[in-house]
């Protein structure tokens, strides 16, 4: 009987060491990231502080002020969003990262974002075009409607391409271990390299990818992590972008200098691995 009892206290033990290792196991796996890759795509809206113009070339140097812009997203269709031959064509973000710890990483990637400048609107002006010929002096504006004098947009890419610190704070995992959350904040430092779509006086436009300036960006969201790896992410990102050399058109002597503020919300799907 003591024997029995000793054998039945014994199973139990073991079944109790063994229930406390699975499930410390499983919990520690799901959230044990260090050493690990991880790679996403998702989708992005965007918008846009107002900013300056100031275009350069031959004969012209003028300053268009508090100019608006406003991205351009993709009709939400099976195709473009989920055809592997179009994942540029909408405003996108992907992604390739590693783990240093189990909760800090370091990635690299591209914010596919599109900026467009509002055709319709009046904005202060001042400078001079046909050396001289024509001046505007402070205080004074100009239409922007007629797009013979200037369109402008980078919806071939506003190309944020970055390089990320990333810090998770694990927050809640399931009984199961099948699921857990993180909320996450990250520091990014990039560089812009957008095709710009531009037409100004009637001019070819340049339609090259260029690297135009550099951002600096902020951002804190939250993450699903589920069982086998899987994980989704939303996230809101802000930051600031400079770029004094943007390629306007056909020419090399015509540029373009601006700087702005950006607000991100993204939500993307991934895996570790």
């Amino acid at each position: 009987m003591i024997n029995q009892i000793g054998c039945n206290m014994f199973q139990k033990l073991v079944a109790a060491v063994l229930l406390v290792f699975f499930s410390s196991s499983g919990h520690a796996g799901l959230l044990n990231k260090e050493g690990k890759w991880y790679g996403y795509y998702g989708w992005n809206r965007a918008e846009y502080s107002n900013s300056d113009l100031h275009l350069t070339g031959n004969g012209y140097d003028f300053t268009l002020y508090d100019v608006q812009a406003t991205d351009r997203p993709t009709p939400t269709a099976l195709d473009p969003y989920l055809n592997p031959a179009g994942l540029t064509l909408p405003q996108s973000n992907g992604r390739v990262g590693y783990y240093l710890t189990d909760t800090f990483s370091v990635s690299f990637g591209n914010d596919h974002m599109k900026y467009v400048m509002v055709q319709d609107q009046t904005v202060a002006i001042e400078g001079y075009i046909n050396s001289g010929s024509t001046t505007y002096a402070a205080g004074e504006t100009i239409d922007l409607a007629d797009g013979g004098f200037l369109t402008f947009e980078h919806t071939d890419g506003l190309n944020f391409i970055s390089f990320e610190f990333e810090h998770f704070l694990p927050f809640w995992v399931s009984e199961q271990a099948e699921a857990a959350l993180s909320a996450y904040w990250g520091l990014g430092y990039a560089i812009m390299y957008p095709k710009t779509n531009a037409t100004l006086f009637g001019q070819a436009r340049n339609d090259q990818f260029h690297a135009a300036g550099y951002g600096l960006s902020i951002k804190a969201g939250a993450e699903l992590l589920l069982k086998y790896d899987f994980f989704m992410r939303i996230f809101v990102k802000s930051g600031q972008i400079e770029m004094n050399d943007v390629r306007t058109t056909a020419s090399s002597a015509d540029r373009l200098s601006q700087e702005f503020t950006f607000l991100q919300t993204a939500i993307v799907f991934g895996m570790n691995f």
